[in-house]
């Protein structure tokens, strides 16, 4: 496998299984003065500006029929009066709590992988209730791809509370093995708990990863926390720390709705073709292939053939990584089996594909692992038991000068793409999530908040990514390769065993994983939090701003559906007091709905 610009970031999948489509052109801008009308003029009123989920209800309970409104058009205007209402009383009934519950932050994620959820959730468990995680996918369908997490990501999962639920179908990982592609074993390492550290490795379904995380965001956050079909079509940054103005299309069957949003906060956690990304860095363009291709998928085995370790094997040109992410129970007595497989495309077909990822048969690849075999292992068998494979080309991403402008930041694949064959994307999404909701808890000034969380996290992930161009750990094998290419019957006279320490080693510390460091404990717990709690509703009326809801309720976020006005950003509230606030703001949100029928 050629070492230079391996790089690839798979796209977010959307909650639940899914994945997003690829981004298409962006949506046209609607001037933000657009539909703005009095109660009684017969055009929707919108006090204040008005949330996207007010757009959502229009379209799809107050019977929007198709082609009969114009762009810029909506209905709704007795909805609207009444909520203009419902904001004037609670104004005047809820006095100071209204005012406090104002500087609660609203923040938008744009994404809804791993790295999206995994940011809803460490922020609620650092204090944050308005969070609102949109996701440009609509449909649901399996994804057959296996991942790892490593200790320190694990031990963000926990501190969440999440451990249980993960290994609850998961695998403990204690060892790797990498060989040589003529079947010898070139090193083998422990991993987790049986290499000294305090949390395991684990190997998971990323699918069973994402329902974890969705449910979770769901419990804490509410219902209304994760919006799917809604895709990002611009970014304006704003000068100094005035909040970003984030243009979005919502797609629900035949409609289309365009709205504005300004949140207090804006999250890019939405992969490798981030258009949050896209938004701050104008001039990068869609990310450069480099002539590779990656297969991958899971397959369902007898646990007798399913090798109880991780598998590395290859060269410089051509690699594979087997290993399972299931236990055998009794209600699935077969385990998973992911496996990810890469090589250049001039040795398939002489192509990349002009797809970002599509299904393929595994027949397309799988005369180029043919008698790959090791330790009982056989990689053909391993393919033949799938249903099917995904096929992606290999992309690469300059590390970024800077992740963060103004009150914008980006998060896992979107700040590093990190390589898919590396098995650690996932933990950088993870432990990211984390350090970014810590540093928003301890420091008052959201800019100075995410420059904190840039400073500590930027130098580690741009490491990553220049460690992700060359061979990673797998070095060794690329060494025995290049030192004894027929193959060798001691490997100690081919790649001494303190020269593949030390390869071990160099890599761990790259991304502040050794054990020392991880067995440490995590770094980013926000004292009087509680990670599994509910989310904090608004009080009632008349109640103080710190009074408990009922175990349950769900948060007022961005785009909560049916959210009454309890001061939300969306239905007029003045937000101009620091932190979160920028002073003499009128109208703290401007949104400009349109709905639109689908050509």
């Amino acid at each position: 496998m050629t070492p230079d610009h391996t790089t690839q970031g798979t796209p977010p999948a959307a909650p639940d299984d899914t994945r997003p489509a690829a981004p298409g052109d962006a949506a046209p801008a609607v001037p933000h003065d657009a539909a703005r009308a009095n109660p009684g003029d017969g055009a929707r009123a919108t006090p204040g500006g008005t949330a996207l989920d007010d757009v959502l209800d229009d379209a799809t309970l107050d019977g929007v029929v198709p082609g009969a409104d114009a762009p810029g058009a909506t209905c709704g205007t007795a909805r609207e009066a009444a909520r203009a209402t419902c904001a004037r009383q609670e104004a005047a009934e809820c006095g100071g709590a209204a005012a406090a519950r104002s500087l609660e932050p609203d923040v938008l994620v744009v994404g809804g992988g791993i790295a999206g959820l995994t940011t809803a959730l460490a922020l609620h468990a650092a204090g944050f209730v308005r969070v609102t995680v949109v996701e440009a996918a609509t449909g649901t369908r399996p994804v057959d791809a296996g991942l790892n997490l490593m200790p320190d990501a694990v031990r963000e999962l926990d501190a969440l509370g999440l451990l249980d639920r993960l290994e609850a179908d998961a695998v403990r990982t204690g060892e790797l093995r990498y060989y040589h592609r003529c079947g010898a074993l070139v090193a083998r390492e422990e991993r987790g708990l049986r290499a000294g550290y305090r949390w395991p490795q684990l190997s998971v379904h990323r699918a069973h990863l994402r329902r974890v995380l969705a449910d979770a965001v769901r419990e804490r956050l509410g219902e209304g926390t994760l919006v799917t079909g809604v895709r990002v079509t611009g970014v304006d940054r704003q000068p100094g720390d005035a909040r970003p103005r984030v243009r979005i299309e919502h797609r629900s069957g035949a409609v289309r709705s365009l709205s504005c949003l300004e949140p207090d906060l804006l999250i890019g956690a939405d992969g490798v073709r981030s258009a949050v990304r896209s938004a701050l860095h104008p001039d990068e363009g869609e990310p450069p292939r480099n002539g590779m291709l990656v297969w991958r998928g899971v397959s369902r085995m007898d646990p007798r053939r399913a090798a109880p370790f991780m598998l590395v094997a290859g060269d410089d040109r051509q690699k594979a990584v087997v290993h399972p992410v299931t236990e055998p129970s009794p209600h699935r007595p077969e385990v998973l089996v992911t496996w990810a497989l890469a090589m250049p495309a001039d040795a398939v077909d002489g192509r990349s594909p002009g797809d970002w990822e599509r299904p393929v048969p595994v027949g397309r690849f799988l005369g180029h692992y043919e008698g790959w075999e090791f330790d009982g292992v056989s990689v053909p068998e391993v393919l033949r038991a799938a249903d099917g494979a995904y096929e992606y080309p290999l992309v690469d991403r300059d590390p970024l000068a800077r992740w963060s402008h103004g009150r914008t930041t980006l998060v896992g694949d979107a700040a590093h793409p990190a390589c898919p064959l590396g098995s650690d994307g996932a933990t950088r999404s993870v432990v990211d999530a984390r350090a970014l909701a810590h540093a928003l808890a301890v420091h008052p000034d959201p800019v100075e908040a995410l420059a904190a969380y840039e400073a500590e996290r930027r130098s580690a992930g741009t490491g990553l990514q220049w460690a992700d161009r060359g061979p990673g750990p797998e070095a060794v094998v690329h060494l025995a390769h290049e030192r004894a290419p027929a193959g060798f019957t001691d490997i100690d006279d081919v790649v001494p065993p303190e020269e593949r320490r030390a390869i071990a080693a160099r890599y761990a510390a790259t991304g502040a994983s050794d054990r020392e460091t991880v067995n440490q404990g995590s770094p980013y717990d926000v004292p009087g939090t509680a990670p599994g709690a509910p989310a904090a509703g608004p009080p009632p009326h008349g109640a103080p701003a710190s009074a408990a809801p009922a175990p349950g309720t769900p948060a007022h976020g961005l785009l909560a559906p049916g959210a009454p006005a309890h001061g939300s950003l969306f239905h007029g509230t003045s937000r101009d007091t620091p932190p979160y606030g920028v002073s003499a703001r009128a109208t703290p949100f401007r949104d400009t709905p349109g709905t639109h029928v689908l050509p």
